[in-house]
């Protein structure tokens, strides 16, 4: 259903915004300590890894930000915005401050986007998005509705026996 790939995806992306941060700031960490042997390979290796996971970020973030309702698109425009100002209020305050504040505001995003999927997305924008790229998804069915029919109670034969024998006639 598309509940369950929309919390995917958020799923997804608050996991690549935790590896990417945290591998960048490994990079920089082995680059100011030069005493460790082979930390050139590591340091580029982490950074390589932390900018596909960036990458990864940004592009989950366009097609989530393409999949929303008009309302929600201009609350992340102005969430994106918010950020921002946060971000560089606190990085001149206290340096690398910003990463801890872009960590925060992503995670919180995607919590809220994985309580209020049903609100946030077009339903089923995920396959209308699929089909406009040519990638070949199952839409689900909808749930046929198939006509029963009605059976009438079938009649105890042993409580009509039962309420006869304990009644008197009738004789007048």
């Amino acid at each position: 259903m598309d509940q369950k790939i929309h919390k995917k995806l958020n799923v997804m992306e608050t996991i690549c915004v935790l590896l990417g941060i945290s591998c960048l700031c490994l990079a920089a960490v082995l680059h100011y300590h030069m005493g460790i042997p082979g930390a050139n390979i590591y340091q580029i290796l982490l950074m390589v890894v932390g900018i596909i996971a960036e990458v990864l970020v940004v592009s989950t973030e366009l097609m989530l930000f393409h999949l929303e309702k008009l309302p929600y698109k201009f609350l992340t425009a102005g969430y994106y915005i918010a950020e921002l100002v946060m971000i560089m209020l606190m990085n001149a305050l206290v340096p690398f401050a910003g990463l801890l504040v872009l960590t925060i505001f992503s995670i919180s995003k995607n919590v809220f986007r994985m309580m209020k999927v049903e609100v946030i997305y077009e339903r089923l924008g995920w396959y209308e998005l699929c089909k406009k790229f040519g990638i070949k998804v199952k839409k689900p069915r909808k749930a046929r509705v198939t006509a029963t029919k009605k059976k009438a109670p079938a009649k105890n034969k042993a409580k009509a026996k039962v309420g006869s024998k304990t009644r008197e006639p009738n004789y007048a």
